[in-house]
């Protein structure tokens, strides 16, 4: 296995009912042009008992109701809805909004659809200038931000019309059951925005609305309910940044109930995937809810009733990427150590699009560490061929809130593979061991390093690993992390990589496009309210002390944790004569590694493995 297998790969996502109680789903794999860059290709796919493609141009966020199948396709590269009759012929295009579509939701008859859409504003050219008077002005994946709020449109009869203005971005819209009105979500004013603050309302098909409940937190996944009301997700940041969201049902009359709570939504990290999956709360046949669930590595699938009473409804052998079911058939898309997302059925895996290429990926040996406060940290271990002593890779995840578990990490396997060994672990501050250890706060760099440097102790004294020849290496806050260890430990690794990091709290509070959200949920600090803590907690305060030799990746387009932060690790670091090296790629965001174009994913890889080479090998 090398760097280039990932252009082999299959993806399978968007997982959804289809006609004939049968599965939709997005296929992508990596087309390979003589001529051009390596792109994905995405198409609809079916499975009746083989694969059945059916389209062959693009098409993402599939939905059958009734005589079509509705997707999104870009045109002059903005996505528009097209249909695509049951009976055959060619999709057709039904929207042609200037702005392009961001959302829609097919009624339940299946005569209406609302989009989430900009309308007809004209998009501004990639060269013009921007004027802007709120933030966020820019976010990640997507680039600088219109000006023009996302709005609920209403396509009826062929025609197109707007059905509410609202002056911020609409997140949200779903159907009543009835087809009578629509329940969506928004921010009601600027500081909602910026704090993450959410509102659920009501909208009739004259364009009137009234507000429901909310003002308090986020509120995601909304899914009505067969008695008239409302299932969702939400919190009010009672633990800042790591708390977790809880499932509520509103009734009709207005009184709100809490069902369950946990790590909702598969948190485990992955750079094996595409596409989108559902994962938030959905009816079941029987009348009870379903929604994913992380719990200690594994998100599974979990089955509420109207009473609150909650049991797993799929296995801990592997993690539920997507669900949905057809008829009285689960189907799930679920992966685990070593295999992409597969298409089962009743738990059983009828599609594997990776069989052969991920065929034989070693299991990671499971390690679990019992730190001196009394918690136990659970992580593994990767061992290379050979009977060592192994140098060896840490690797930490990115968040802090996600976790690692039962999902394929390619690049993981990649490092053992090439003669490395590779642990990683779920310090504080991960998800899928309960509140309390979700929340980390000032205790950034401080309980969650603690379980880290525990956890490595632990692994070299249990395994054949040679304790001189440690890296480390993370993205997003496992790039924070490495710069945060090196500059405290300076002679515990010998070479690091710092990817797509976090080095300055105060510019990292102005410049990503989470910043002042992010930084307030996550310290509790501001650059004009508790600055000392801000500084305090930026690797930058503790550069002078680094000697690791250290390889720092950013890309140039990422707006999540902006290029400054790596370009100022790099350049002090050069300045200071650290051995160190700037890996800089153009026209990539903040997911490179997980969805950047192939081959810059494959350079990526290549480099981390030089990197290895030169210092641990």
């Amino acid at each position: 296995m090398t760097p280039d297998s990932i252009y082999q790969l299959k993806f399978l996502s968007d997982l959804s009912e289809g006609p004939h109680s049968k599965p939709l789903f997005v296929y992508t794999d990596i087309e390979k042009p003589e001529k051009d860059s390596p792109k994905y290709r995405s198409r609809l796919a079916t499975w009746d008992g083989s694969l059945r493609f059916l389209t062959q141009g693009e098409a993402k966020n599939p939905c059958w109701k009734g005589e079509f199948i509705y997707f999104l396709r870009k045109v002059d590269n903005l996505p528009q809805l097209f249909r695509l009759p049951l009976v055959g012929g060619e999709a057709e295009q039904i929207t042609h909004l200037k702005a392009g579509i961001e959302g829609y939701k097919v009624s339940p008859d299946g005569t209406k659809i609302a989009l989430l859409s900009r309308g007809d504003c004209d998009v501004p050219k990639p060269d013009a200038p921007r004027v802007y008077e709120d933030w966020p002005v820019k976010f990640d994946g997507r680039g600088l931000l219109p000006t023009q709020p996302r709005e609920i449109w209403l396509w009826q009869l062929g025609q197109t019309q707007k059905l509410l203005s609202w002056p911020l971005d609409v997140e949200e819209v779903v159907w009543n059951p009835s087809g009578e009105g629509l329940y969506w979500v928004a921010s009601s004013n600027k500081q909602e925005r910026w704090n993450w603050v959410q509102r659920a309302y009501w909208l009739d098909l004259q364009g009137n609305t009234q507000e429901l409940f909310g003002g308090a937190g986020p509120i995601v996944g909304l899914e009505p309910t067969p008695d008239g009301g409302l299932a969702y997700l939400a919190h009010a940041h009672e633990h800042g940044g790591g708390t977790e969201l809880r499932l509520y049902h509103r009734a009709l009359s207005g009184e709100i109930r809490l069902l369950a709570e946990g790590a909702f939504l598969n948190t485990v990290n992955s750079d094996v995937r595409m596409g989108n999956g559902i994962q938030t709360p959905r009816m079941g046949p029987e009348g009870n809810l379903y929604l994913v669930v992380t719990q200690q590595g594994t998100a599974r699938l979990l089955e509420v009733t109207p009473q609150g009473h909650s049991e797993f409804a799929s296995g801990a052998e592997h993690s539920v990427l997507g669900y949905a079911f057809c008829a009285d058939d689960l189907y799930t898309l679920s992966e685990s150590f070593v295999h992409a997302a597969r298409l089962t059925r009743n738990g059983e895996v009828i599609f594997d699009p990776n069989a052969e290429t991920l065929a034989s990926l070693p299991q990671p040996q499971a390690v679990s560490y019992a730190a001196p406060e009394g918690h136990q940290v659970a992580g593994w271990v990767l061992l290379p061929e050979g009977s060592g002593p192994h140098p060896l890779v840490v690797y930490i995840h990115g968040g802090p809130h996600t976790a690692f578990g039962n999902a394929l990490m390619l690049q993981l396997q990649l490092f053992r593979a090439a003669g490395f060994a590779v642990a990683y672990a779920n310090p504080r501050g991960s998800t899928g061991y309960g509140q309390e250890f979700a929340v980390l706060g000032t205790r950034w760099g401080d309980i969650d390093e603690a379980d880290l440097l525990g956890f490595l102790d632990s692994v070299l004294a249990q395994f054949p690993l040679d304790p001189q020849r440690v890296g480390v290496a993370g993205g997003s806050y496992g790039g924070y992390m490495t710069n945060w260890l090196t500059a405290r430990h300076p002679e515990r690794f010998k070479a690091a990589v710092t990817d797509r990091s976090i080095s300055n709290w105060f510019s990292f509070f102005g410049a990503s496009d989470i910043g002042p959200r992010f930084t307030r949920l996550e310290l509790g600090a501001e650059p004009w309210n508790k600055p000392e803590v801000l500084w305090q907690k930026s690797p930058l305060s503790l550069v002078h002390q680094v000697q690791t030799p250290t390889l720092v990746v950013h890309s140039e387009q990422d707006h999540r944790c902006p290029i400054d932060q790596g370009e100022t690790w790099y350049t002090l670091l050069l300045q200071k004569g650290v051995p160190t090296k700037f890996f800089r790629v153009p026209e990539e965001g903040h997911e490179l590694s997980r969805a950047g174009r192939p081959d810059r994913r494959v350079a990526r890889l290549e480099a981390y493995l030089e990197w290895w080479n030169s210092y641990l090998k």
